[in-house]
Parts: structure tokens; C-alpha cells; sequence
């Protein structure tokens, strides 16, 4: 029985939650950011995610910690990542709303991230009541960032000479970075005008999530089913375990109002603790080697995001989705995965050429949101390290602006996601 095991870095794992805002005696509906998952490595990236029967490298700790036996020799990987997404607004039938395309990066040195939850969103809304003599022109500006840390400790255990399992302890928190987990921000103006009389007010508002803690497990299989000369047919699994977040919740906000009677201000302190409870997945994969230079890759995984809910310390429970009632179902997602490598050998070095489809839906309220993809990667390896990079573009039609709050729910928008990743990995 061989027994292998690997201390696995940090992680850079970004989410986010609820905002509520609260401006002139009125109560402006949430905006939230939808929790997006993102694969590690680039290498697997290449070939469409489609990794979980083959994880044969570092990262195997997250895809499926079962294939860590495969590693010959300890391995250090640094992963960097760059991503650019555009959002292009479509507004209902109300008229009220008016809202541009949204292009939003950023870079990110990290290992294996889990969900990203950066976002940014400036629109305009038009408030009328002619009975009233009233209209409101108000500005929005939203913008979610930061991310939590995880040191995460994996096993493997060869049981039999084709079968491997293995375990994987992730670890989160905060305490690797900044001060705070993640944070965003609210900006509104207003303008308007009441009985002809004219007026306009703002609204500053952060909201900082820290002390972020959580323990998860994910756990692995790999078996060899069916082997003939250069051909190798393997079989994956693995399971990634729920877990429930604990987060310190503290809100600062500023707000004014000036009309003809001068200008009020008003600033508020508010913190809360939250538990977040995250969903359980499941994946198996089939991996096919054709000979040493070709191999192909499937993938299918299932995510629970049915459970997906939080709760303050007044008992209170809403969807993270839309800040709705957890009355507000969340249909569990299935992703399709797709890739291919074909390795050219030089007498030195190997460059491999990847390539991967996908469809990976989007959690939404009700019904997931349809998203496709895929993926192109090559690299350079030499005997003691190896140089990576991979292309990935993902797209979405009519993504549902109710998940992010009912500030935009009478929204629609199109999605076009570009991420790239680079990774080093020295073999010792």
C-alpha cells in the first residue's frame, strides 16, 4: 500500500451576500453578487474543466484529491488569473430603467479559487408620480470585491493497484489577507423635483464582511477500469462536502437629502453575525488515454444549490439569490464537461496542445440560466518544471437581473465572460 500526502497553499476564494439599503425614509431594494464558480489550474482550464478522472497534477486537490497517488514527486504551483466580463443590459417594458454595458477586470494571483464574486453595476432609474407633481432621476453605482483564504491539507492512499482514494481538508478564512473577507459598496444620487419644488440627496454605503470561517471535505476516487498497451480508460468521482459560513457583517452608511428647507445628513452603524450555508456537489469523470500522446476527457457534476441560504442572528433566513424568502426555490445545477490534450514531444520538452467545451448553468432563482463555453490551452514542459496557459470564454443570454436584487429585476442581460490563467509548476 503506498501512501502519499501534500500540504496545499492558500486559496483565494471570493464571495459575497446581501446589501440592504436604506435612503430617505424609503427602503432601496438590495443588490447582490451571484456566486460563480471558477476551475483551477490552467491546465485543467484548458481542457474545459473536464479534469476529475484525470488530476494528475497539483490541483488535483481540488478536482479530485483521489488522483494525487499519481504524483511521482511533490510539485509547487503558482496559478495567476486575469478575467474580463461584459454585461450588456437589456431593461423591461417599464421604461424606468437605464442601464449601460458593464465591462469589469481583474487579476488575481491564486491557487484553486472557488467562486468569484467580483461585480460592478451602474444604471439610472426614472421615478414618477404625476398625482404628486413628483420625478426622480437617481443614479446607481455598485461594486463587489476581496475574497477569504484557505489552507487546505490532502491524502491519498493507493488501496488496490488500480483503485486510489483521497481526502482533502479546506480550511477558510480571512486572516491571510486584508481585514476584511470581502467587501462592497453603494453609491446613489438623486435629483428630482416635489410639487415644483426641487431637491437631491446621496447615499454612501459599505459593507464589510470579516471573520470569515469555514471547514469543508472533499473526497475522491480514481480507478483504472480497462488498460491495453498504450490505452488507459480511468474512472473518477468526487464529492465536496456543505458547509455553513460564519461571517461578521458591518454596514456603514451616509446619507443627505437637500431641498428648500436646507440639508438633513443621517449616519448609521450596523453590524450583525451570519451563518451562510453553501451547497454540496458531486462529479464523476471518465478519462481516455489512446496512446501517449492523445487522451480524452468527461465530466458531469451536480450542485445543491437548493440549500444555498442564510440566516442572521435574529433568526431571519433569505436566498443570498435576490435577497428573497427561502420560500424562493433554487433548482440544483448539472454541468456537461468536454476536453482533449495531444502532447507534441521534443527531445527535451513536451508541448501540449488542450481544448474543452462545456455547459456549466448559472444558479438563478427558479430556473438555472443556460451557460456555454469553452476552452483552448498549450504550455511547455520540461523535466523540472512546466509552463502553462489557458483561454476560456463563456457566454449567457437573458441572465435574470432578479438574482442580483429587485432593484433590476425587471432586467435582462447577456453575458460574455473572458478569463485567462497561467501557472508554473516546479517539480522537485
Amino acid at each position: 500500500m503506498r501512501l502519499k500526502y501534500f500540504l496545499f497553499i492558500l486559496i483565494f476564494i471570493p464571495f459575497s451576500t446581501l446589501l440592504t439599503k436604506t435612503s430617505f425614509a424609503q427602503i432601496t431594494p438590495p443588490i447582490n453578487a451571484t456566486p460563480l464558480p471558477v476551475g483551477s489550474g490552467a491546465r485543467a482550464l484548458g481542457q474545459g474543466g473536464a479534469f476529475i478522472a484525470v488530476a494528475d497534477d497539483a490541483t488535483a486537490a481540488s478536482w479530485n484529491p483521489g488522483g494525487l497517488i499519481q504524483l511521482e514527486r511533490p510539485e509547487f504551483s503558482l496559478v495567476g488569473s486575469f478575467l474580463y466580463t461584459q454585461q450588456d443590459f437589456n431593461p423591461g417594458n417599464s421604461g424606468l430603467f437605464s442601464l449601460g454595458n458593464e465591462d469589469v477586470s481583474r487579476g488575481d494571483l491564486n491557487y484553486q479559487q472557488k467562486y468569484d464574486f467580483h461585480m460592478q453595476i451602474d444604471f439610472n432609474e426614472i421615478l414618477e408620480i404625476p398625482d404628486l407633481e413628483f420625478i426622480e432621476d437617481v443614479s446607481t453605482d455598485f461594486e463587489s470585491k476581496g475574497g477569504v483564504g484557505a489552507l487546505t491539507p490532502a491524502i491519498a492512499i493507493q488501496i488496490l493497484p488500480k483503485l486510489s482514494l483521497g481526502i482533502a481538508v479546506n480550511i477558510y478564512t480571512d486572516e491571510f489577507f486584508d481585514d476584511f473577507a470581502w467587501r462592497e459598496t453603494f453609491r446613489q444620487k438623486r435629483n428630482g423635483t416635489f410639487f415644483g419644488s426641487p431637491f437631491s440627496g446621496s447615499l454612501d454605503e459599505e459593507e464589510t464582511f470579516k471573520n470569515f470561517q469555514a471547514v469543508n471535505v472533499t473526497a475522491g476516487m480514481l480507478l483504472d477500469v480497462w488498460e491495453k498497451e498504450d490505452k488507459l480508460l480511468t474512472f473518477g468521482a468526487v464529492f465536496h462536502s456543505p458547509y455553513t459560513a460564519d461571517v461578521d457583517h458591518v454596514q456603514d452608511r451616509v446619507s443627505s437629502l437637500t431641498d428648500e428647507f436646507g440639508t438633513q445628513t443621517e449616519s448609521t452603524h450596523f453590524r450583525e453575525h451570519l451563518e451562510i450555508d453553501f451547497p454540496m456537489s458531486f462529479g464523476a469523470g471518465l478519462g481516455f488515454r489512446y496512446n501517449d500522446a492523445l487522451s480524452f476527457s468527461m465530466d458531469v457534476t451536480w450542485t445543491d444549490w437548493s440549500s444555498f441560504q442564510q440566516e442572521n442572528d435574529r433568526g431571519e433566513k433569505t436566498r443570498p439569490l435576490g435577497n428573497v424568502s427561502t420560500d424562493r426555490g433554487i433548482d440544483d445545477t448539472y454541468a456537461i464537461r468536454c476536453g482533449t490534450e495531444y502532447l507534441i514531444f521534443r527531445q527535451k520538452m513536451i508541448i501540449p496542445l488542450r481544448g474543452g467545451i462545456f455547459y456549466d448553468p448559472r444558479p438563478s432563482l427558479d430556473d438555472p440560466t443556460d451557460v456555454y463555453g469553452f476552452s483552448v490551452g498549450s504550455g511547455v514542459a520540461f523535466k523540472r518544471f512546466s509552463i502553462d496557459g489557458a483561454y476560456q470564454f463563456r457566454w449567457a443570454n437573458d441572465v435574470e437581473g432578479e438574482d442580483f436584487g429587485r432593484t433590476i429585476e425587471d432586467t435582462h442581460f447577456d453575458l460574455n465572460e473572458h478569463l485567462f490563467l497561467a501557472s508554473v509548476i516546479v517539480y522537485f
